[in-house]
């Protein structure tokens, strides 16, 4: 299966075949400030499995919580960031769910960085959520 996700106005996007590695939720207070929302949604993505990226892109690169650093790659014109990586994994894109555009993708399988999500959300008894980054 090939997908694509894309930024608002649709000027970046980035094509990837398969199905994801991992989907996870995050929690943590810069991908709250990233998102606008209480948490985002991440796709994990071996870098072999990106077969397009178009458009204009900008960077932004942050240092995580986890002591690694974090390349954010976003539209230049409207603002969203469409995906991500790090020199640290550097076989592993990811990929923001939102930006599929996909009320049919693969639902998350956990959950990191609980220490910072909101009191007022649930989150699913079945599945696991750790308190910060796991190794």
């Amino acid at each position: 299966m090939t997908r694509t996700a894309s930024c608002s106005c649709g000027q970046l996007s980035i094509t990837v075949q398969g199905e994801p590695a991992q989907v996870l939720v995050c929690h943590c207070f810069e991908c709250q400030k990233q998102s606008g929302g209480p948490f985002l949604s991440w796709s994990y993505w071996p870098k072999s499995a990106v077969v397009a990226t178009a458009g204009k892109i900008s960077r932004y690169r942050r240092i995580a919580d986890s002591g690694r650093a974090v390349d954010n790659y976003f539209c230049p014109e409207c603002g969203s960031t469409v995906y991500g990586d790090s020199p640290d994994i550097p076989d592993e894109v990811s990929i923001c769910v939102g930006s599929f555009a996909d009320p049919g993708f693969p639902p998350p399988r956990g959950a990191v960085w609980a220490r910072d999500r909101h009191g007022w959300l649930s989150w699913p008894a079945d599945l696991p959520e750790h308190q910060t980054q796991p190794d």
